[in-house]
Protein backbone atom coordinates (compact mmCIF):
# COMPACT_ATOMS: atom_id res chain seq x y z
CA UNK A 1 0.00 0.00 0.00
CA UNK A 2 1.31 3.42 -0.82
CA UNK A 3 0.72 7.03 -0.98
CA UNK A 4 2.23 8.35 -3.71
CA UNK A 5 2.45 12.21 -4.59
CA UNK A 6 4.58 14.31 -6.74
CA UNK A 7 3.83 18.30 -6.17
CA UNK A 8 5.73 20.86 -3.74
CA UNK A 9 3.97 22.17 -1.00
CA UNK A 10 3.03 25.96 -1.42
CA UNK A 11 5.64 27.16 0.63
CA UNK A 12 8.56 25.19 -0.01
CA UNK A 13 9.66 27.95 -3.00
CA UNK A 14 8.35 31.11 -0.77
CA UNK A 15 8.74 31.14 3.18
CA UNK A 16 10.38 28.27 3.79
CA UNK A 17 13.30 28.77 1.53
CA UNK A 18 13.41 32.29 2.27
CA UNK A 19 14.55 31.18 6.14
CA UNK A 20 17.35 29.90 4.60
CA UNK A 21 18.79 33.00 3.56
CA UNK A 22 20.47 35.56 5.92
CA UNK A 23 18.93 35.47 9.31
CA UNK A 24 16.44 32.63 8.03
CA UNK A 25 19.43 30.52 7.49
CA UNK A 26 20.76 30.90 11.36
CA UNK A 27 17.64 30.02 12.33
CA UNK A 28 17.20 27.05 10.63
CA UNK A 29 20.62 25.66 11.67
CA UNK A 30 19.58 26.40 15.37
CA UNK A 31 16.56 24.55 14.68
CA UNK A 32 17.93 21.76 13.68
CA UNK A 33 20.07 21.55 16.33
CA UNK A 34 17.51 21.64 18.76
CA UNK A 35 15.69 18.83 16.63
CA UNK A 36 18.82 16.95 17.14
CA UNK A 37 18.85 17.34 20.74
CA UNK A 38 15.35 17.24 21.76
CA UNK A 39 15.04 13.45 19.72
CA UNK A 40 17.48 12.05 21.46
CA UNK A 41 18.15 13.73 25.11
CA UNK A 42 16.62 12.51 28.45
CA UNK A 43 17.30 10.18 31.17
CA UNK A 44 17.76 6.35 30.18
CA UNK A 45 15.13 5.41 31.65
CA UNK A 46 13.69 1.76 31.04
CA UNK A 47 10.35 0.39 28.98
CA UNK A 48 8.58 -1.53 31.59
CA UNK A 49 4.91 -3.47 31.53
CA UNK A 50 3.82 -4.49 34.90
CA UNK A 51 1.25 -6.96 35.39
CA UNK A 52 -1.13 -3.89 36.54
CA UNK A 53 0.08 -2.21 32.98
CA UNK A 54 1.72 0.74 34.49
CA UNK A 55 4.10 1.70 31.95
CA UNK A 56 7.58 3.11 33.28
CA UNK A 57 8.73 5.34 29.82
CA UNK A 58 12.00 7.09 28.69
CA UNK A 59 11.61 11.13 28.51
CA UNK A 60 11.60 12.95 25.42
CA UNK A 61 13.90 9.93 23.39
CA UNK A 62 10.65 7.32 22.76
CA UNK A 63 13.15 4.83 23.31
CA UNK A 64 10.98 3.77 22.62
CA UNK A 65 -3.27 -5.72 24.74
CA UNK A 66 -4.57 -8.20 24.70
CA UNK A 67 -7.98 -8.20 25.52
CA UNK A 68 -7.17 -12.19 24.81
CA UNK A 69 -9.58 -14.31 23.20
CA UNK A 70 -8.36 -15.69 26.34
CA UNK A 71 -9.63 -18.96 26.23
CA UNK A 72 -5.89 -19.92 25.19
CA UNK A 73 -8.24 -22.09 23.09
CA UNK A 74 -10.46 -21.63 20.27
CA UNK A 75 -11.28 -21.28 16.44
CA UNK A 76 -8.73 -18.62 15.26
CA UNK A 77 -7.03 -19.30 11.95
CA UNK A 78 -3.56 -18.61 11.33
CA UNK A 79 -2.89 -15.58 8.59
CA UNK A 80 -0.85 -16.77 6.03
CA UNK A 81 -0.16 -15.93 2.24
CA UNK A 82 -3.18 -18.20 1.11
CA UNK A 83 -5.70 -16.84 3.48
CA UNK A 84 -4.52 -13.21 3.46
CA UNK A 85 -6.59 -11.05 1.13
CA UNK A 86 -4.39 -8.19 0.32
CA UNK A 87 -5.07 -5.38 -2.08
CA UNK A 88 -2.69 -4.91 -5.01
CA UNK A 89 -2.25 -1.35 -4.11
CA UNK A 90 0.13 -2.77 -1.28
CA UNK A 91 2.05 -4.33 -2.70
CA UNK A 92 3.18 -1.66 -5.59
CA UNK A 93 6.46 -0.24 -4.95
CA UNK A 94 7.54 3.09 -7.28
CA UNK A 95 10.78 3.87 -8.36
CA UNK A 96 13.08 7.05 -8.95
CA UNK A 97 16.89 7.87 -8.42
CA UNK A 98 17.02 8.53 -4.59
CA UNK A 99 19.18 6.33 -2.66
CA UNK A 100 17.58 6.85 0.87
CA UNK A 101 14.74 6.93 2.52
CA UNK A 102 12.95 8.12 6.27
CA UNK A 103 11.58 6.18 8.70
CA UNK A 104 9.48 7.32 11.49
CA UNK A 105 8.78 5.31 14.90
CA UNK A 106 5.85 5.86 17.38
CA UNK A 107 4.46 4.04 19.84
CA UNK A 108 1.15 5.08 21.62
CA UNK A 109 -1.62 7.24 19.53
CA UNK A 110 -4.22 9.71 21.73
CA UNK A 111 -2.67 8.02 25.33
CA UNK A 112 -2.14 11.74 26.90
CA UNK A 113 -0.83 9.43 30.27
CA UNK A 114 2.16 8.54 28.38
CA UNK A 115 3.38 11.98 26.19
CA UNK A 116 7.27 10.48 26.34
CA UNK A 117 5.55 7.45 24.41
CA UNK A 118 2.49 9.10 23.14
CA UNK A 119 1.70 11.22 20.23
CA UNK A 120 -1.59 13.27 20.30
CA UNK A 121 -4.29 12.97 17.48
CA UNK A 122 -3.44 16.35 16.36
CA UNK A 123 0.06 15.82 15.82
CA UNK A 124 -0.33 13.03 14.13
CA UNK A 125 -3.17 14.10 12.01
CA UNK A 126 -1.20 16.81 10.98
CA UNK A 127 1.46 14.03 10.34
CA UNK A 128 -0.77 12.30 7.91
CA UNK A 129 -1.93 15.82 6.11
CA UNK A 130 1.68 16.22 5.28
CA UNK A 131 2.39 12.89 4.37
CA UNK A 132 -0.33 13.33 1.69
CA UNK A 133 -0.30 16.73 0.72
CA UNK A 134 1.55 15.89 -2.27
CA UNK A 135 5.45 15.83 -2.19
CA UNK A 136 5.78 12.21 -0.34
CA UNK A 137 5.92 8.77 -1.23
CA UNK A 138 4.75 6.63 1.89
CA UNK A 139 6.29 2.57 1.14
CA UNK A 140 6.06 -0.10 3.12
CA UNK A 141 9.71 -0.83 5.71
CA UNK A 142 10.24 -4.07 3.71
CA UNK A 143 9.74 -2.77 0.30
CA UNK A 144 11.89 0.27 1.42
CA UNK A 145 14.74 -2.28 2.45
CA UNK A 146 14.44 -4.43 -0.11
CA UNK A 147 15.09 -1.75 -2.71
CA UNK A 148 18.02 -0.61 -0.78
CA UNK A 149 19.39 -3.94 -0.43
CA UNK A 150 19.19 -4.31 -4.06
CA UNK A 151 20.19 -1.58 -5.46
CA UNK A 152 16.94 -0.53 -6.69
CA UNK A 153 16.23 3.56 -6.86
CA UNK A 154 13.17 5.14 -4.49
CA UNK A 155 11.15 8.06 -5.02
CA UNK A 156 12.73 11.35 -3.64
CA UNK A 157 11.00 11.94 0.15
CA UNK A 158 10.42 8.44 0.29
CA UNK A 159 8.77 7.96 3.60
CA UNK A 160 8.20 4.68 6.02
CA UNK A 161 6.25 4.42 9.28
CA UNK A 162 6.70 1.86 12.04
CA UNK A 163 5.16 1.40 15.49
CA UNK A 164 6.58 -0.28 18.22
CA UNK A 165 4.92 -2.54 20.74
CA UNK A 166 1.98 -3.09 19.72
CA UNK A 167 -0.17 -1.00 21.95
CA UNK A 168 -4.18 -1.01 21.91
CA UNK A 169 -4.28 2.67 20.49
CA UNK A 170 -2.70 1.35 17.31
CA UNK A 171 -5.42 -0.61 16.42
CA UNK A 172 -7.91 2.16 17.60
CA UNK A 173 -6.72 5.04 16.37
CA UNK A 174 -3.50 5.00 14.38
CA UNK A 175 -4.70 2.00 11.50
CA UNK A 176 -7.60 3.47 11.10
CA UNK A 177 -6.50 6.64 9.74
CA UNK A 178 -3.48 5.09 8.04
CA UNK A 179 -5.83 2.91 5.94
CA UNK A 180 -8.11 5.83 5.08
CA UNK A 181 -5.55 7.36 3.24
CA UNK A 182 -3.83 4.28 1.77
CA UNK A 183 -0.30 4.61 3.43
CA UNK A 184 1.39 1.20 4.78
CA UNK A 185 2.36 0.23 8.44
CA UNK A 186 5.13 -1.86 10.33
CA UNK A 187 4.18 -3.04 13.86
CA UNK A 188 6.66 -4.38 15.95
CA UNK A 189 5.55 -6.91 18.49
CA UNK A 190 6.74 -8.44 21.67
CA UNK A 191 4.92 -11.64 21.64
CA UNK A 192 5.00 -11.72 25.64
CA UNK A 193 2.97 -8.45 25.83
CA UNK A 194 0.40 -9.97 23.60
CA UNK A 195 0.14 -13.35 25.80
CA UNK A 196 -0.08 -11.37 29.01
CA UNK A 197 -3.45 -10.30 28.34
CA UNK A 198 -2.99 -6.60 28.99
CA UNK A 199 -5.64 -4.59 28.31
CA UNK A 200 -3.78 -1.58 26.87
CA UNK A 201 -2.00 -3.90 24.11
CA UNK A 202 -3.80 -5.56 20.90
CA UNK A 203 -4.80 -9.33 21.28
CA UNK A 204 -3.76 -12.02 18.61
CA UNK A 205 -6.96 -11.30 16.64
CA UNK A 206 -6.21 -7.56 16.21
CA UNK A 207 -3.22 -8.45 14.92
CA UNK A 208 -4.60 -11.12 12.35
CA UNK A 209 -7.03 -7.84 11.51
CA UNK A 210 -3.96 -6.20 10.57
CA UNK A 211 -2.34 -8.45 8.87
CA UNK A 212 -5.02 -9.04 6.78
CA UNK A 213 -5.59 -5.76 5.65
CA UNK A 214 -1.86 -5.61 4.57
CA UNK A 215 0.09 -4.34 7.81
CA UNK A 216 3.84 -5.50 8.07
CA UNK A 217 4.22 -7.19 11.06
CA UNK A 218 7.99 -7.59 12.59
CA UNK A 219 9.60 -9.34 15.70
CA UNK A 220 10.65 -7.16 18.78
CA UNK A 221 11.36 -10.54 21.00
CA UNK A 222 9.19 -12.19 23.47
CA UNK A 223 9.62 -9.80 26.54
CA UNK A 224 10.67 -6.16 25.24
CA UNK A 225 14.44 -7.30 26.85
CA UNK A 226 17.35 -5.08 27.03
CA UNK A 227 19.03 -7.70 24.52
CA UNK A 228 22.84 -6.39 25.37
CA UNK A 229 22.36 -7.66 29.20
CA UNK A 230 21.47 -11.03 28.81
CA UNK A 231 23.57 -14.58 27.86
CA UNK A 232 24.13 -15.77 24.39
CA UNK A 233 21.55 -18.66 25.44
CA UNK A 234 18.77 -15.92 26.97
CA UNK A 235 18.72 -13.70 24.18
CA UNK A 236 18.36 -16.77 21.60
CA UNK A 237 15.42 -18.34 23.89
CA UNK A 238 13.80 -14.55 23.32
CA UNK A 239 14.25 -14.46 19.37
CA UNK A 240 13.18 -18.40 19.27
CA UNK A 241 10.03 -18.22 21.42
CA UNK A 242 8.80 -14.80 19.84
CA UNK A 243 9.23 -16.64 16.64
CA UNK A 244 7.12 -19.78 17.86
CA UNK A 245 4.20 -17.22 19.06
CA UNK A 246 4.32 -15.64 15.69
CA UNK A 247 4.04 -19.00 13.45
CA UNK A 248 1.42 -19.96 16.22
CA UNK A 249 -0.75 -17.38 15.79
CA UNK A 250 -0.32 -15.82 12.57
CA UNK A 251 0.86 -18.60 10.32
CA UNK A 252 4.83 -17.06 9.75
CA UNK A 253 7.61 -15.86 10.76
CA UNK A 254 8.53 -11.79 10.40
CA UNK A 255 12.00 -11.29 8.88
CA UNK A 256 12.48 -7.54 10.11
CA UNK A 257 12.90 -6.78 13.22
CA UNK A 258 13.47 -4.03 15.92
CA UNK A 259 15.87 -4.01 18.66
CA UNK A 260 13.63 -3.15 22.14
CA UNK A 261 14.98 0.33 23.23
CA UNK A 262 17.47 0.05 20.33
CA UNK A 263 19.99 -1.62 22.31
CA UNK A 264 22.26 -3.65 20.00
CA UNK A 265 25.85 -5.19 20.09
CA UNK A 266 27.68 -7.35 18.17
CA UNK A 267 27.11 -10.26 19.46
CA UNK A 268 23.27 -9.08 19.58
CA UNK A 269 23.11 -8.76 15.54
CA UNK A 270 24.62 -11.73 15.22
CA UNK A 271 21.89 -13.83 16.62
CA UNK A 272 18.99 -11.50 15.04
CA UNK A 273 20.77 -12.35 11.75
CA UNK A 274 21.39 -16.17 12.63
CA UNK A 275 17.65 -16.23 13.83
CA UNK A 276 16.58 -15.54 9.60
CA UNK A 277 16.00 -11.67 9.79
CA UNK A 278 16.67 -9.75 6.70
CA UNK A 279 17.16 -6.20 8.00
CA UNK A 280 16.81 -4.55 11.76
CA UNK A 281 16.05 -1.14 12.94
CA UNK A 282 17.34 0.73 16.48
CA UNK A 283 15.87 3.96 17.79
CA UNK A 284 18.93 6.56 16.17
CA UNK A 285 18.02 9.52 14.11
CA UNK A 286 18.70 9.24 10.19
CA UNK A 287 17.68 8.92 6.89
CA UNK A 288 18.38 5.35 5.75
CA UNK A 289 20.40 4.40 2.53
CA UNK A 290 22.00 1.82 0.60
CA UNK A 291 24.87 1.78 2.45
CA UNK A 292 22.93 1.66 6.06
CA UNK A 293 23.96 -1.55 8.70
CA UNK A 294 20.80 -3.30 7.25
CA UNK A 295 21.36 -4.66 11.23
CA UNK A 296 20.86 -1.60 12.42
CA UNK A 297 18.84 1.29 10.71
CA UNK A 298 17.87 4.64 11.44
CA UNK A 299 14.28 5.94 12.69
CA UNK A 300 13.23 9.11 13.79
CA UNK A 301 11.57 8.97 16.91
CA UNK A 302 7.54 10.84 17.43
CA UNK A 303 6.48 11.98 20.63
CA UNK A 304 4.34 14.60 22.27
CA UNK A 305 7.19 16.76 23.00
CA UNK A 306 9.02 16.62 19.72
CA UNK A 307 6.25 15.38 16.87
CA UNK A 308 5.39 18.77 15.81
CA UNK A 309 4.53 19.64 12.38
CA UNK A 310 7.98 21.36 11.81
CA UNK A 311 10.04 19.19 13.50
CA UNK A 312 7.95 16.14 11.65
CA UNK A 313 9.01 17.81 8.08
CA UNK A 314 12.77 18.62 8.99
CA UNK A 315 12.52 14.87 9.69
CA UNK A 316 10.75 14.12 6.79
CA UNK A 317 12.80 15.83 4.44
CA UNK A 318 16.12 14.79 5.97
CA UNK A 319 19.08 13.26 3.97
CA UNK A 320 21.74 10.36 5.04
CA UNK A 321 25.02 11.90 6.38
CA UNK A 322 27.27 9.90 4.32
CA UNK A 323 30.03 7.96 6.87
CA UNK A 324 31.85 4.95 7.04
CA UNK A 325 34.77 3.91 9.24
CA UNK A 326 32.46 4.73 12.61
CA UNK A 327 34.07 4.16 15.94
CA UNK A 328 33.39 2.98 17.92
CA UNK A 329 31.79 -0.12 15.54
CA UNK A 330 30.66 -2.15 18.98
CA UNK A 331 27.02 -0.46 19.52
CA UNK A 332 27.77 -1.83 23.14
CA UNK A 333 30.38 0.40 24.64
CA UNK A 334 33.44 -1.26 25.52
CA UNK A 335 35.40 1.93 26.75
CA UNK A 336 33.25 4.53 28.77
CA UNK A 337 34.09 7.63 27.84
CA UNK A 338 33.68 7.07 24.22
CA UNK A 339 35.83 8.03 21.56
CA UNK A 340 33.58 8.16 18.62
CA UNK A 341 34.18 9.24 14.97
CA UNK A 342 33.81 8.74 11.41
CA UNK A 343 34.84 9.36 8.12
CA UNK A 344 32.99 11.41 5.58
CA UNK A 345 32.26 9.95 2.53
CA UNK A 346 31.43 13.31 0.43
CA UNK A 347 32.08 16.99 1.38
CA UNK A 348 30.06 18.23 4.01
CA UNK A 349 30.75 21.56 5.51
CA UNK A 350 29.53 22.82 9.33
CA UNK A 351 29.16 19.66 10.73
CA UNK A 352 27.65 19.97 13.98
CA UNK A 353 26.92 17.16 16.72
CA UNK A 354 24.95 16.56 19.76
CA UNK A 355 25.48 14.06 22.16
CA UNK A 356 23.23 12.75 24.54
CA UNK A 357 25.03 13.37 27.46
CA UNK A 358 28.75 14.72 28.54
CA UNK A 359 30.93 17.83 27.31
CA UNK A 360 32.20 17.13 24.05
CA UNK A 361 34.96 19.13 21.67
CA UNK A 362 34.86 18.26 17.58
CA UNK A 363 38.01 17.94 15.73
CA UNK A 364 38.49 17.62 11.81
CA UNK A 365 41.04 15.81 10.72
CA UNK A 366 41.40 17.21 7.08
CA UNK A 367 38.39 17.29 5.23
CA UNK A 368 37.51 14.28 5.67
CA UNK A 369 37.65 12.60 8.93
CA UNK A 370 35.46 13.65 12.58
CA UNK A 371 36.33 13.01 15.76
CA UNK A 372 34.23 13.85 19.58
CA UNK A 373 35.93 13.08 22.20
CA UNK A 374 34.42 13.67 25.69
CA UNK A 375 35.95 14.30 29.10
CA UNK A 376 34.13 12.38 31.51
CA UNK A 377 32.48 8.51 31.05
CA UNK A 378 28.43 8.93 30.67
CA UNK A 379 26.19 7.24 32.66
CA UNK A 380 24.69 3.64 31.82
CA UNK A 381 21.79 3.19 29.84
CA UNK A 382 21.59 4.30 26.44
CA UNK A 383 24.32 7.12 24.88
CA UNK A 384 23.48 9.08 21.77
CA UNK A 385 24.86 11.21 19.15
CA UNK A 386 23.55 13.49 16.15
CA UNK A 387 25.39 14.84 13.80
CA UNK A 388 23.92 17.24 11.04
CA UNK A 389 25.09 19.37 8.15
CA UNK A 390 23.05 21.35 5.83
CA UNK A 391 22.60 19.51 2.22
CA UNK A 392 20.80 20.92 -0.96
CA UNK A 393 17.93 22.86 -1.09
CA UNK A 394 17.77 23.31 3.06
CA UNK A 395 17.88 19.81 3.65
CA UNK A 396 19.57 18.67 6.44
CA UNK A 397 21.90 15.58 6.20
CA UNK A 398 21.72 13.15 9.58
CA UNK A 399 23.73 10.93 10.62
CA UNK A 400 22.45 9.03 14.28
CA UNK A 401 24.15 6.42 16.30
CA UNK A 402 22.93 5.01 20.17
CA UNK A 403 25.27 3.18 22.35
CA UNK A 404 24.63 1.12 25.44
CA UNK A 405 26.62 1.46 27.83
CA UNK A 406 27.45 -1.20 30.62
Amino acid sequence: MQSQTNGQRYFENGARLHRMQGRGMFRCMVFGAAFAVGLTFGPSLSLAQDADNTSVTAAPTVDVAKDTDETGEGTKTPVTMENTDTSARFKQVPTGDATSAVVFMYHRFGEIDFPSTNIRKSQFEAHINELTSGKYTVIGVPEIVSALQNGKGLPDYTVGITVDDAYRSVYDVAWPALKKHNLPMTVFVSSEQIDAGYTNYMTWDMLRDLVKDGVTIGGHTQHHSHLPSLSIEDAKAELAHSAERFKAELGFVPDIFAYPYGEASDDVIKLVREAGYKAAFGQQSGAMNAESDMMYLPRFAMNENYGELERFILAAESLPLRVSDITPSNYMLERNPPAFGFTLKEAAANIACYPSEGESTMNRLGDERVEIRLKNPVSSGRWRINCTSMGPNGRWRWFGMLYTVP
